[in-house]
């Protein structure tokens, strides 16, 4: 008799107990977040606590690179003047389109008059790129210089001091963000300063102190 009076009470509350857990409260809160969550007593709260997927790393800043040490061979070319040598500069780049060179070289060879000579020009150039964002850049270069020469003449040696300017055009390859192959051509003109009151060049008649040529070059550039 007494399990027949306990088994309705018990399959009541056992329905009572489900209902009320279906109709549970589901809050979700996520470590970071800054409200307040409030717990119920009746019916019970339910809290899951979520946690934040971690942050994908963003991709490492491309280096800006600005300063440049830049080497080359290079030569003149003409009928009866021949000359070779090398050169160094320093080289910045603040701007993607503008560079500026700081360098020095060293010449040989023979002159216009066929005189041994050499030649330690000091040069100080501007360089604009046209297409700083192709591996494959167009340059062209502007700027003044001064040079120091020694010239063996028959009976003598004589040293002699010029300043000018060079403006050219030239390529840079960039093989890699620290690195770029170099070639340009460049026009000399540049006029004899020194004391000595003879003038360099006697042609017949007709004498001067004033030159011009070109020079084309073949270097790198490894850039820091």
């Amino acid at each position: 008799m007494l399990r027949f009076v306990l088994f309705p009470i018990i399959a009541f509350a056992f329905v009572l107990l489900s209902t009320e857990a279906a109709r549970a409260e589901v809050v979700v809160v996520r470590p970071d977040s800054s409200s307040q969550v409030v717990v119920k007593t009746k019916p019970p709260t339910i809290v899951v606590v979520k946690q934040p997927q971690p942050a994908t790393p963003p991709p490492p800043a491309k280096r800006d690179r600005k300063v440049g040490l830049h080497f080359d061979v290079g030569g003149t070319f003409g009928p009866q003047v021949v000359m070779g040598g090398f050169s160094g500069a320093l080289r910045f780049r603040p701007k993607e389109h503008v560079g500026i060179d700081l360098g020095a070289g060293y010449f040989v060879g023979n002159d216009y008059q066929g005189f041994y000579r050499t030649e330690v020009p000091v040069t100080a150039n501007v360089l604009f790129f046209v297409n700083p964002k192709h591996k494959l850049q167009v340059y062209f270069l502007l700027g003044p210089g001064v040079s120091f020469g020694r010239v063996d003449t028959f009976n003598e040696v004589r040293r002699m001091t010029h300043i000018g300017g060079q403006g050219g055009v030239g390529l840079e390859l960039r093989l890699a963000p620290a690195f770029a192959l170099n070639v340009d051509v460049r026009g000399v003109i540049r006029h004899r300063i020194d004391s000595d009151p003879r003038p360099e060049f006697i042609d017949g008649t007709r004498s001067t102190n004033t030159s011009a040529g070109a020079v084309l070059t073949f270097g790198g550039t490894f850039y820091f």
